[in-house]
């Protein structure tokens, strides 16, 4: 970087004495050399760099603004594109503007990479390697699955009836592409009433599975430690005791504690309100109770997700009698920060929302009709909870799509959703970059010929795999569970 030198000022001192009459000469005197004190010596300045500068702002242009000796200093590279083509170029060069250009896209290969620079990796090139795996095989209903992720492997969780007709929660681990890790279902609960609506989350060593068990005598919720190959430890805590139900919980572990949220009756049986309650590695509640909302509606089923230190919740709404999706910043304890953020305002049925933390938003799915039928929907949440942009249609296909579900690999997200766009419900997939823009078009996962609904996506650490009911199967009516992931043969 050139320096820019200032010239030294020159300053001169001019010795003044009487003027002689030129007609009468005499001798010159010797030079007077007055003594040098601090009042009459020459002061030599130093060399003050960007002396006589006013300081501003350091622009590519070079000029010393900022009146540092420095040109163009401080400028910081600018960086353009995104996968392969991604770049980092300096933005000024010899005191003039320069672009970042980032490289040319080539055609999207199948190597894990985005080669055509669109911010997705393999798309229109994925489609179910696993074909579609059955998780479950008896002749009563499976359903309600719950898929958690371990780091090495998938727990799932469901309601299965082949016990009595009230349901019990069930457990079964699968490897990362969906293989059994037993080859027996795992039973949990062993009660007289009805278990439903499990969740699960993994805390390093153990699952911590909540449920709705209607044993007391309404929907309280329930919570069980399992090892990971689902075993029950010890006996279930009960976590509720308030009048009415309280159901369709959602859990996650924090790194510390476990958070539960849930949908509760208890403000009367027409009102339901979300709660949240931490609880320690075994179950322990910390403390009491937390409501989260307090309007004269119905808030129901939440879910939660952990992401930027805090944690996100969303559920469905009707304070405005249609239903509407609504999201809330919680601390890692399960207590409110900030104010409710209304995500849907468009005057149609918005419900069933997901949520994903890309590293540093927020990311919302859910089925909505403003369209005349049911579509699926796209919203971004900043992480101080505002709303970032509008809402964005992801499907569009005659038909039904809704229920989706969302993940984030890292780099994209992956939503899937049921749709009957072929006539039967069919689980579907599509890779979504980080702004909601999807990147390749619509894959259908599933190939039975009946109908496959409520499908949950994950991710595995190396692809998106999903879970689902599905009632192919005979006998006619019975649903059993599903798996598969998606990827591309390399």
């Amino acid at each position: 970087m050139r320096t820019l030198f200032l010239a030294l000022v020159v300053l001169s001192a001019c010795n003044s004495g009487r003027l002689k009459n030129v007609l009468e000469p005499e001798p010159l005197p010797e030079p007077v050399v007055p003594e040098r004190t601090a009042e009459t010596t020459p002061v030599r300045p130093i060399q003050v760099v960007g002396a006589g500068c006013t300081p501003s702002a350091e622009v590519c242009d070079g000029l010393d603004n900022d009146c540092d000796g420095s040109v163009d200093e401080g400028l910081l590279p600018a960086m353009c594109g995104m996968g392969e083509c991604a770049a980092v170029a300096p933005t000024c060069v010899n005191g003039a503007p320069k672009a970042c250009m980032p490289a040319a896209g080539t055609t999207e290969l199948c190597d894990g990479r985005d080669n055509d620079c669109d911010g997705s990796v393999d798309e229109d090139l994925v489609s179910n390697l696993a074909s579609d795996r059955r998780i479950t095989s008896n002749p009563s209903t499976s359903d309600f699955v719950y898929a958690g992720w371990s780091g090495t492997q998938f727990g799932l969780v469901w309601q299965d009836k082949r016990d009595n007709a009230q349901g019990e929660i069930y457990f079964a681990a699968l490897d990362r592409q969906g293989a059994r890790l037993s080859p027996m279902d795992r039973r949990v609960t062993m009660t007289s009433g009805q278990s439903t609506h499990p969740a699960l989350a993994w805390n390093g060593t153990h699952y911590g599975a909540v449920y709705a068990d209607d044993t007391p005598g309404n929907l309280e919720l329930h919570f069980q430690l399992l090892a990971q190959d689902g075993t029950p430890m010890g006996a279930a805590r009960r976590l509720t005791t308030a009048a009415n139900a309280s159901d369709w919980p959602d859990i996650v572990w924090t790194g510390t504690k476990f958070v539960v949220v849930w949908e509760d009756e208890r403000a009367g049986a027409a009102k339901e309100d979300v709660w949240s309650l931490a609880l320690d590695r075994n179950g322990m509640p910390l403390g009491s109770a937390v409501q989260l909302t307090t309007s004269m509606a119905r808030e129901m089923s939440p879910v939660l997700k952990l992401g930027g230190g805090e944690l996100g919740v969303v559920w469905s709404d009707t304070r405005f009698t249609q239903r509407e999706v609504y999201f809330r910043r919680l601390d890692l304890d399960g207590r409110p920060l900030g104010s409710e953020l209304r995500v849907t305002n468009d005057g149609a049925d918005s419900a069933w929302p997901d949520l994903a933390w890309n590293g540093s938003n927020w990311a919302v799915v859910w089925h909505d009709t403003r369209d005349g039928n049911q579509e699926v929907y796209f919203a971004r949440i900043t992480a101080a909870g505002a709303k970032q942009g509008g809402d964005l249609r992801l499907t569009n296909a005659a038909g039904s799509s809704g229920y989706p579900s969302i993940d984030w690999n890292g780099f994209e997200y992956g939503v899937s959703w049921q749709d009957d766009r072929g006539g039967n419900s069919a689980v579907y997939f599509t890779q979504v970059n980080a702004m909601g823009q999807k990147n390749g078009g619509d894959v259908r996962v599933t190939s039975g010929g009946g109908s496959s609904s409520f499908t949950t996506a994950l991710w595995n650490g190396q692809q998106f795999a999903f879970a689902w009911r599905d009632d192919r199967d005979s006998p006619q009516g019975n649903t059993e569970l599903y798996f598969a992931y998606v990827g591309c043969v390399r």
